[in-house]
């Protein structure tokens, strides 16, 4: 099970995550202000098992699972680097996200070619200006 906590723009919430033999349960809890540490775990401990019970299991396909171990130091990068990234709850905000990486790489492949068109005219006008020079006009 993996409860991750997080700002969803307006309240903070909770995203409780179980997987058990392939079969998928999740669970999004708005805890309203940002939760103390007791809030959380009183949730935990009291709250947490008879709103799963209620949540139906969706069949996934599991991620493989490494049977070896792990070496600490590159389990605590694991760690931070899965801290780092956002959450997504729903299939609408990776969709979006995506549609957003894409228009924010075209705008950088037109801003570069408007770059170079720049470049390359400031380039022709100096060897205008040059051939003026040569000509002595």
């Amino acid at each position: 099970m993996k409860l991750t906590i997080f700002f969803d723009g307006s309240f903070w919430c909770g995203l409780v995550e179980d997987e058990d033999d392939g079969k998928m349960k999740v669970l999004k809890h708005v805890f309203g202000p940002e939760p103390k540490d007791t809030e959380v775990l009183a949730f935990v401990n009291t709250q947490l098992l008879a709103e799963m019970v209620k949540v139906p299991s969706v069949s996934m396909a599991s991620k493989q699972v490494n049977e070896h171990r792990i070496n600490p130091k590159r389990l605590q990068r694991l760690v931070n680097k899965e801290k780092n990234q956002p959450v997504y709850s729903t299939k609408a905000q990776i969709a979006m996200q995506k549609s957003i990486e894409i228009k924010k790489t075209q705008r950088q492949k037109a801003a570069k070619a408007q770059k170079q068109e720049e470049a390359q005219r400031r380039f022709q006008l100096k060897q205008e200006k040059k051939l003026q020079k040569k000509k002595g006009h």
